[in-house]
């Protein structure tokens, strides 16, 4: 490949893992704005799901051979952990945190939970960068809760979710590796998976109908179109295309501006407060990921 056609191909592999990135940062604000209007957590989770699981069918169908049926447990645990249970923790949570806070305890909090669990159940011992990363993130997490402590503790409960929801996404990580399945067919299974459990439950409690007047449709196509395509679908491809361009090190480079891009959002579209404490946390746990990612090992 000569360097003018390897330029380009950075390039391009650049603007996909900004463009994924910049879609991943949406989703936390944007998840708040569902869950803060008439819609329920479960409400956006049937359009995440639903929309999701229909775009991602026939991908499921044709790479059907690719799913490792033998291994349920690990299945299960990809189902759980990246599905409707996870996007529900979120979601109660982000009714109490600002976007700021579930940034930092969301996407920030789960690349060291997933190297706990490397750690523990597969016994590969972290680098000293990695402890250091692992360190930081958790000193910026202790800064968010310390703060709600020392205010009264409102919003403890909603942290709690959010952290319980990163375990559950940081668990998904580490079995998606172990099954080393292509991210496209992970992403088919588990979306189809839990439309088919979840949709026909919601439709039999009513969903439906509550659906149908709890919010404008425009506002309804908004969560449906950005949980499930965006984020689900086209942000998963732009990332898969930017691993190919830049290698799995280069872009896992860039997922620290996931909270900082998600913090700024919330300010901008939902005029969330940026407190002393998110901004020190939010700093902290940055810092934390960029060092964890400097680690010569490959990143999760």
């Amino acid at each position: 490949m000569n360097d003018p056609e390897e330029r380009v191909q950075r390039r391009l592999g650049l603007a996909a893992v900004l463009f994924a990135v910049t879609v991943y940062a949406g989703w936390v604000p944007v998840t708040r704005l569902g869950v803060l209007s008439r819609l329920t957590p479960g409400d956006v989770a049937a359009l995440r799901y639903g929309m999701a699981g229909l775009l991602l069918l026939p991908v499921l169908l044709l790479r059907w051979r690719d799913v490792p049926w033998h291994r349920p447990w690990l299945l299960l645990a990809m189902t759980v952990g990246a599905g409707v249970p996870y996007f529900l923790l979120f979601a109660y949570g982000m009714r109490l945190a600002t976007s700021g806070q579930g940034a930092v305890l969301g996407p920030g909090a789960v690349s060291p939970i997933a190297v706990l669990l490397v750690w523990a159940f597969l016994k590969e011992h972290p680098s000293k960068v990695q402890l250091l990363g692992l360190a930081l993130t958790i000193a910026g997490v202790l800064a968010i809760l310390s703060r709600d402590v020392f205010s009264g503790g409102a919003h403890l409960a909603g942290f709690a979710l959010i952290l319980l929801a990163s375990s559950c996404w940081a668990t998904f990580t580490v079995v998606s590796r172990v099954m080393r399945m292509q991210p496209m067919v992970t992403a088919a299974f588990v979306s189809v998976v839990n439309a088919l459990v979840y949709i026909p439950i919601y439709i039999l409690r009513g969903g439906l109908g509550q659906l149908a007047v709890a919010a404008p449709p425009k506002f309804l196509i908004l969560q449906a179109v950005y949980q499930g395509a965006l984020t689900g679908v086209i942000a998963l491809i732009a990332f898969n295309y930017a691993v190919e361009r830049l290698g799995a090190a280069g872009t896992a480079r860039f997922m620290p501006l996931v909270p900082v891009f998600a913090t700024f959002f919330g300010w901008l579209i939902l005029d969330d407060h940026l407190d002393l404490g998110t901004m020190i946390g939010l700093g902290t746990v940055l810092a934390g990921v960029v060092i964890a990612n400097r680690s010569h090992r490959t990143p999760l």
